[in-house]
């Protein structure tokens, strides 16, 4: 890059690249000078939550059957799951687990290669990564006595790798996931959440973010993505999801009925299979839409949809990125009671025990969870 009189901006070990300024012709000629080497466009990349209507709360927890492992102290302890997004907002029920302890490990910002292990800065501009977040990790107690997240027990690991608006680029969500990979082992990393997306432009393997995010499995991390909210039309799987063997996640609704599991339904903006290399995705999906989850009124999602507040802080948004902390929490869950299981193992867990699209006897059992293994469980 430099030979042909660019500016190098990114150092992308975990691909063996780096990211870079060129001209035009600087392009051409690096095209004609490096070899076997590949030249891919900085794309932009998305976060995959959206308001949503303001309608009965979704108790996600519950749905999902995590309320009867927190009563058995399944919580995630000692578990740490990377959420790489917009940052995180250090509200007590994020950044302490039950009984008061800390456990908000580290923040780093990819934008400006920052990292910050104590005195937590709000730098949640967007909103969406507190709201992550505070899915799958909340210790915060309903009036009905459950917990507010999935794995209230949770370690966190905080990544900023998107803006004020949820924008990204290629080489900014490369260089966090790089920076998890680097540091897995000094804060105990065993899950990656990834809820983001980029439409497909190659084959998975040559995507730039896929071979992140593939390295990161490779490592020990259990990558979690969300499928996009590109759907329903078939072949709308985004980047990373379309990664054969990380875990892709869809949205499913409770249709505002969380007692009754018979009209639940997918969600219409969830993505769908196959992916380009005729893969099934999503492998399965997860309650993705009206969740309720802390947000601040003075971050852009609060300050352009006020009205999806329900108090003060606690905020609606649906997505499949919603969908995938939900799974992210429930991995960190199998992790705490089985730590020696490997991604392929946790993978294979969650999607053995989903409540699947046909029962046994050939009759359906959640008729509409036509994607993948089911609804996870």
């Amino acid at each position: 890059v430099r030979t042909v009189g660019g500016t190098v901006t990114h150092e992308l070990g975990i691909i063996r690249g780096v990211g870079a300024t060129l001209t035009s012709e600087q392009v051409r000629r690096l095209g004609e000078t490096c070899g076997d080497c590949r030249l891919h466009e900085d794309r932009p990349a998305r976060l995959m939550g959206k308001p949503g209507v303001v309608i009965p709360d979704s108790d996600f927890p519950t749905l999902i059957g995590a309320d009867e492992l927190h009563e058995d102290e399944i919580l995630g302890t000692g578990v740490t799951i990377a959420i790489v997004d917009s940052g995180f907002w250090p509200v007590n029920p994020l950044t302490k687990a039950p009984g008061g302890s800390m456990r908000l490990l580290a923040q780093y910002d990819a934008f400006t290669d920052t990292l910050i292990t104590r005195k937590w800065v709000d730098d949640d501009d967007y909103g969406h990564g507190t709201h992550i977040a505070a899915m799958a990790a909340a210790s915060s107690v309903s009036s009905t006595g459950r917990f507010h997240g999935v794995a209230p027990g949770v370690n966190l690991v905080s990544v900023k790798a998107f803006d004020e608006i949820g924008g990204s680029t290629y080489a900014t969500v490369i260089q966090a996931i790089d920076w998890v990979v680097q540091n897995k082992d000094t804060y105990g990393i065993r899950i990656l959440n990834a809820s983001f997306g980029a439409p497909v432009a190659s084959f998975y393997w040559e995507d730039p973010i896929n071979q992140a995010v593939m390295a990161a499995w490779q490592a020990g991390i259990v990558v979690v993505a969300s499928a996009g909210n590109t759907g329903p039309d078939p072949m709308t799987i985004q980047v990373p999801a379309n990664v054969p063997y990380v875990i892709s996640v869809g949205a499913m609704t409770d249709n505002y009925t969380p007692a009754d599991g018979a009209d639940d339904f997918l969600a219409s903006f969830t993505a769908t299979g196959p992916t380009y290399e005729a893969h099934v995705k999503p492998d399965l999906v997860a309650p993705g839409g009206h969740i309720l989850a802390y947000e601040q009124a003075t971050d852009w999602l609060g300050r352009n949809f006020p009205q999806y507040f329900v108090t003060e802080e606690l905020f609606r948004l649906s997505g499949t990125s919603q969908a995938t902390a939900v799974v992210s929490g429930v991995a960190a869950l199998i992790l705490q009671a089985k730590p020696w299981l490997e991604p392929d193992d946790v993978k294979c867990a969650l999607l053995a025990s989903a409540n699947p699209a046909i029962d046994p006897t050939g009759q359906a059992a959640y008729s509409v969870f036509q994607q993948g293994w089911g609804l996870v469980d």
